[in-house]
């Protein structure tokens, strides 16, 4: 903008993927402009195409400060945007729109048409200055048509900055490449920089009927003759002159019926479990309204078929039944056929859109359009729908170069548990792609599509690289025979039993044990992805089996940070069942040491082997002790130093060193039990924490042991007369009072140890009485 000499050389393209932020990045350049003191005089333009992008820049445009004028109309963008001021505006690419004119009457009826006539007269200048910005999103989609050449004949001057995640860059594009309309790459952030980043997700494709590119003549007649194998050549050549184009097969009811019952199933299996949405692209309006009657039968025999299964799954039977699917097409105007105006008039009724965006909530009657898991469209909401919830689109429609980009996008946008997003192609996009590739050739947006669309087995070998790496892991801290374990491959229960308490006891320590955890996550992330496809199925096993070390790890150190809450529900239900088969609720926290069960339930995990019970034993002590340690610090700390003790005394001696443990589980359940001479157990509880503080490890003297005692008594009165007061800790003044009263007896104790520290100590005390406050009043 500074340096160049004429307004194409100032211009240029900021080609920046779909989901990375255009939106922003025009907002911080609009705020860089207006803190340059060399350029915050240029009139701002925001220019965009859609009304719901026009709503989403409005905004985050407030960002830039200051007021955004929103252009209404062409008189209101002639007359406004003709201004010299530095103002901030924003206008729809539709008001550029040359004024057609109205046909008289008798003018109409000799041409026999009342089509409006374009206009005399070009759209012409409406300010002609240098020091003004045109900021244009989804460049591609209006660069080259009329509207643009309005945009540009109105501001001749202007610097024109496009923003778009697929421009116009093929040869047959010609003049309307993106480049020549606006200038070079400014910058350019492209999908897989955005996957890499983590601001998009890597998109993984699956080919469902590669053989159906109908297209072709021959592949063409082969369709229809397995079609319908039980007609006769007469029959099946009048089947051919009335079914004779791509689009009536693309709308044939039997053919879409078993696409519907295919991708239902997939769905059901695949994206369903871990709560995510499909979007399905079809050829024209009226496939639309038969893929929703078709997927809606489909739904209703899948519910069946879980219905008559041996045992069903009743949770899976009401997410099934929940389900529903919506058509979102455009109006055809007044001649419009009555299926379409049906279709919009339920989509409407049922806010379609808004719904599906919304995660599933089948807990709320009122909530029971969220269970829209389908929404099935033909050219809407292909291009700039952003909704993170949709993890795959079915695509039964030809798509092409920049449009195809655009379209699989709409399922790459981050979502929490949401790992990949999926296109799965049911008109053959599999030849498509390689073809529209191709058309691509020798361009960076033949390797945008190749990079950023994976075969849905290109998952596998990260899986089997995460798996491989689960056991190297437990090679390195010396654990034998775990490949062996984990594919079920040892001589028996025994040896089994060995290697899983030879791993569980080498993560005793936290750094390992975070380590398996983020180990494990990665590689049941990648199972997840393809659960429940054939590859998939010899890690099944291994995931059982680690998860099972797992969870015997969070029970013997009391471990609750370990978790499997990130992966996905596909992954978590596998291993869930298992553990459930072995007597493990998953759902169960571990055992907490003052349980009744807790004993009995040592045996049960520890069976006979003493080096386990007593490690189970000694992380459930540490445990209770931290989260009991804020009602008692001294005693706590003091139980503490004799876990430690004990530990160091009998390392190795793990029988000896269970029943020590025992006899300390013991002393931690009673708690302080002992008060001091001539104090109660409350005086004896706080005298021991501010002795701790005060005093340090030497202890209080025993000529001030008087006075310290005389002192506590003192401060738990006041406590007790003070705290108990309604709502006190939610009261800061009359915390404050406490302090301020605390502060005083402390000043005036006369006891050289606590009057250095008494700001500290008041604030200590206020902390544990906070801690103690039911002990207190009670007293």
């Amino acid at each position: 903008m500074r340096r160049g000499a004429t307004p194409m050389e100032r211009s240029g393209v900021a080609w920046h993927t779909q989901g990375s932020g255009k939106s922003l990045t025009m907002v911080f350049l609009a705020r860089m402009l207006r803190v340059s003191p060399d350029l915050k005089d240029f009139k701002i333009i925001l220019v965009n195409d859609r009304v719901d992008l026009e709503e989403q820049l409005g905004r985050t445009a407030t960002l830039i400060g200051g007021k955004v004028n929103v252009i209404e109309s062409t008189w209101a963008l002639r007359s406004h945007l003709a201004t010299d001021s530095s103002d901030i505006n924003m206008v729809m690419i539709h008001k550029f729109k040359e004024r057609e004119e109205a046909l008289p009457l008798q003018v109409a009826e000799a041409l026999g048409t009342y089509r409006a006539m374009p206009a005399a007269t070009a759209f012409g200048v409406v300010n002609g200055s240098e020091r003004i910005v045109l900021m244009i999103d989804e460049a591609h989609r209006t660069q080259g048509s009329d509207l643009g050449d309005n945009l540009f004949e109105a501001f001749p001057n202007a610097i024109r900055i496009a923003f778009t995640g697929t421009p116009l860059i093929t040869e047959r594009h010609g003049e309307k490449k993106t480049v020549k309309r606006f200038g070079e790459y400014i910058d350019t952030y492209r999908l897989m920089d955005a996957v890499h980043d983590g601001a998009t997700l890597q998109i993984l494709y699956e080919g469902k009927t590669a053989d159906t590119a109908l297209n072709e003549k021959h592949i063409f007649d082969c369709k229809f003759e397995d079609m319908f194998r039980d007609r006769s050549d007469e029959e099946l050549l009048a089947i051919k002159k009335k079914y004779g184009v791509t689009g009536d097969i693309l709308e044939a009811e039997q053919r879409i019926g078993a696409i519907a019952r295919d991708l239902v199933d997939h769905y059901v299996d695949n994206i369903l479990p871990n709560g995510f949405k499909a979007q399905v692209v079809c050829h024209s309006k009226l496939a639309a309204v038969r893929y929703q009657r078709a997927i809606e039968d489909a739904l209703a025999e899948r519910l069946e078929r879980e219905r008559l299964q041996a045992v069903p799954e009743l949770e899976l039977l009401a997410r099934i039944a929940f389900l529903k699917a919506a058509v979102v097409i455009s109006s055809d105007g007044t001649n419009e056929a009555a299926y379409v105006t049906e279709a919009r008039k339920q989509a409407r009724a049922w806010h379609a859109v808004a719904n599906f965006c919304k995660p599933f909530d089948r807990d709320d009657p009122d909530k029971e359009l969220t269970g829209i898991a389908f929404l099935i469209v033909c050219d809407m909401l292909i291009t700039g729908f952003d909704a993170p919830i949709e993890q795959v689109m079915y695509i039964d429609k030809k798509i092409r170069e920049h449009n195809l980009l655009q379209a699989i996008a709409r399922v790459n946008r981050v979502a929490g548990g949401k790992t990949r997003g999926y296109v799965v192609d049911y008109i053959g996009l599999a030849n498509h792609l390689t073809e529209a590739l191709t058309l691509y050739a020798a361009t960076d947006e033949q390797e945008e599509l190749r990079s950023g669309l994976k075969n849905i087995t290109s998952e596998l070998p990260v899986l089997e690289e995460r798996y491989q790496r689960l056991v190297q892991f437990f090679r390195t801290l010396g654990v034998k025979g775990m490949e062996e374990f984990v594919q079920g491959q040892l001589s028996g229960i025994e040896a089994d039993a060995a290697v899983v308490h030879a791993a569980v006891t080498a993560l005793r320590e936290e750094k390992p044990r975070a380590d398996f955890e983020v180990y494990l996550k990665k590689f049941l992330m990648s199972l997840d992805i393809l659960l429940p496809h054939e590859a998939a199925q010899g890690y099944r096993l291994p995931a059982r089996r680690f998860g099972y070390i797992l969870s015997v790890t969070k029970e013997r150190y009391k471990d609750e940070s370990l978790d499997l809450g990130d992966a996905g529900d596909k992954v978590r239900r596998l291993i869930n069942e298992h553990l459930i088969s072995l007597g493990i609720n998953p759902k169960v926290p571990p055992v907490e040491l003052l349980a009744e069960d807790f004993l009995d339930q040592l045996h049960r995990h520890a069976g006979c082997n003493d080096e386990a019970k007593a490690s189970e034993m000694e992380h459930a002590i540490r445990k209770h002790c931290t989260v009991k340690f804020d009602e008692d610090p001294a005693f706590y700390k003091n139980l503490s130093e004799k876990l430690e003790h004990l530990i160091d005394q009998y390392h190795g001696q793990w029988d000896v060193l269970a029943e020590e443990l025992e006899k300390l589980r013991t002393e931690a359940a009673a708690g302080r039990t002992e008060s001091l001479a001539g104090l109660d157990k409350e005086a004896t509880t706080f005298f021991a924490h501010v002795v701790d503080l005060a005093f340090g490890e030497d202890g209080v003297p025993h000529s001030q042991s008087g006075k310290m005692k005389e002192l506590m008594r003192n401060i738990v009165e006041l406590l007790q007369e003070t705290i108990g007061i309604i709502d006190f800790w939610n009261n800061p003044a009359e915390q404050k009072r406490l302090r301020g009263e605390l502060n005083k007896i402390l000043l005036l104790a006369d006891i050289p140890e606590v009057t250095a520290g008494f700001e500290r100590l008041a604030v200590e005390i206020v902390k544990l009485a906070r801690n103690r406050h039911e002990d207190l009043v009670k007293g």
